[in-house]
C-alpha cells in the first residue's frame, strides 16, 4: 500500500503548486525547524494586480540566519492596511471576495491580536484551507524527526521514519539537493511533481498561472477550488525507484 509524503516549509498564503502537492500525498511534514529562506518564497505572496503578478511580502524580523521555528512577524508596520488596500484593489470585483477577505484580512487581524510566530501564522492558514479543500491527510511537524541529519539525507529517513513508501517532491529540489542513494538505501521511491495550473477565470489581461491560493478563492467557488487543485492527479509525475 502506498504512503506519499512531502515535505514542506510554512508559507503565507502560499502558490497554488503547494497545495496540489499536499493534496497528492497521505501525509505533509511541516519542515519549521530549519533557516527561514527568503528566496524561495516563504514571506511572498504571489497576487495579479492590473494584470500581472505583484509579489507581496510579509515583514519578518530577524537577520538572514533565523529559523523557522523562532521567527516572528513584524505586525508593527504598516503592511497590514497596505495589504488590506492591495486585496481590495485586486480583487474588490472579483466574485468571491468576501472570501478572500475572511481567509485572510480578518485571519491577519486576529493573528495580530494573538501576535502569532510565522511558524504559526503559516501553518494554522494551510491546514484549515486543506479542511476545506477536502484533504484528510495526516499533518506532523519535523521536530525531532532525522535532527542529526542534513538535507536529502533527513528526508529520505523521515520518509522511512513515518514508514512512507514515496517522497512527493518538487523538480528544483529534486535537481538541487536529492541523493537517490539516501532513498534507494531506504527502499523508498521518489515522485517529482509535474503541475500545469490549470486556467480559470481571472479578471485584468491574460492568465497568470500559479499565483496565491487567495487568487483562485477570489474568481471560483471552493469545489472548483479543489477540483482545479486536483487536476490530473499524479499523470505525468516522474517516479524514480
Amino acid at each position: 500500500m502506498l504512503k506519499k509524503i512531502c515535505i514542506y516549509q510554512p508559507n503565507v498564503f502560499p502558490p497554488l503548486h503547494y497545495f496540489n502537492r499536499i493534496m497528492n500525498s497521505d501525509v505533509w511534514v511541516i519542515l519549521d525547524d530549519v533557516q527561514l529562506n527568503r528566496k524561495v518564497g516563504q514571506t511572498r505572496v504571489p497576487l495579479k494586480v492590473n494584470g500581472r503578478e505583484h509579489i507581496f511580502v510579509v515583514p519578518v524580523l530577524g537577520g538572514n540566519r533565523v529559523k523557522i521555528n523562532d521567527a516572528s512577524i513584524a505586525y508593527h508596520q504598516d503592511w497590514i492596511s497596505k495589504f488590506q488596500s492591495t486585496l481590495s484593489y485586486a480583487y474588490g470585483k472579483s466574485p468571491y471576495f468576501k472570501t478572500i477577505w475572511s481567509a485572510a484580512v480578518e485571519y491577519i487581524e486576529y493573528h495580530q491580536q494573538m501576535n502569532s510566530s510565522f511558524r504559526l501564522f503559516g501553518e494554522q492558514f494551510t491546514i484549515h484551507m486543506l479542511r476545506q479543500l477536502g484533504w484528510q491527510g495526516e499533518v506532523v511537524n519535523s521536530n525531532g524527526l532525522a535532527e542529526n541529519m542534513k538535507a536529502s539525507e533527513r528526508i529520505a529517513e523521515i520518509v522511512y521514519q513515518l514508514k512512507g513508501t514515496h517522497y512527493v517532491g518538487g523538480g528544483k529540489g529534486f535537481e538541487q539537493y536529492v541523493d537517490l542513494e539516501h532513498f534507494r538505501s531506504r527502499n523508498l521511491s521518489i515522485i517529482v511533481q509535474n503541475w500545469k495550473c490549470p486556467e480559470y477565470p481571472q479578471s485584468n489581461g491574460t492568465f497568470v498561472p500559479n499565483l496565491s491560493i487567495l487568487d483562485l478563492m477570489a474568481n471560483v467557488s471552493l469545489d472548483e477550488c479543489r477540483e482545479l487543485l486536483l487536476s490530473g492527479g499524479l499523470n505525468g509525475w516522474k517516479e524514480y525507484k
